[in-house]
């Protein structure tokens, strides 16, 4: 299964809604449409991918509630991404709060830690961040070249003149998602200034 079919199982929309209503076929062919984007925007606030088919999912059903008080909704794919973003920061707003834990707890927790696995855990997280930073364009020819395809193929695939314009364009697609990254964690890491 790759990873595209994988996600798709990831969310399930609850058919009739939480009030009895049919869920739209086109809602439904829209949600589908936008759940990697909707996917790589909880990662973007988030940082994990853990809450994102509950969001979606909410987002869905909330917009099957409001077709059926005949709300007029015209781009469904925009609202259900604006929804997801919405919930997605204040998650990132509530997640900020402090947590005190006693020094007990933290050393119970601490405990044996395996670097190797950890750090490859961070790695793949970190991919996925930048890959949330990523447009889509991006993300495919990100995806193409781990695969193993040279610049020839990509610039084939994606459009471009020759191989050498398919790199440039990539190298500024990076570019760009790497000041997005940076900036995102500059943002997480500034101390909270008390008024």
């Amino acid at each position: 299964m790759n990873q595209r079919e994988d996600g798709q199982t990831r969310f399930w929309i609850r058919n009739p809604d939480s009030l009895g209503n049919s869920v739209d076929q086109r809602l439904i062919e829209a949600a589908n449409r936008v759940w990697e984007r909707a996917r790589l925007t909880v990662m973007r606030y988030l940082a994990d991918d853990t809450e994102a088919p509950e969001i979606f999912e909410a987002a869905v059903d909330s917009a099957s509630r409001a077709l059926a008080s005949h709300q007029s909704i015209q781009f469904p794919e925009a609202y259900l991404i604006r929804s997801v973003a919405r919930e997605a920061i204040r998650r990132y707003r509530r997640n900020q709060r402090i947590t005190y834990v006693d020094t007990d707890e933290l050393e119970r927790l601490a405990g044996p830690v395996w670097l190797d696995l950890d750090r490859k855990l961070d790695d793949a997280k970190r991919i996925d961040v930048l890959r949330g930073c990523m447009d889509e364009h991006g993300c495919t020819m990100y995806d193409l070249r781990v695969l193993g395809f040279d610049w020839g193929h990509i610039a084939k695939l994606m459009g471009y003149a020759d191989a050498h314009s398919a790199e440039v364009q990539f190298r500024k697609k990076i570019d760009k998602a790497l000041n997005r990254f940076r900036a995102y964690h500059r943002s997480r890491s500034k101390p909270k200034r008390s008024e």
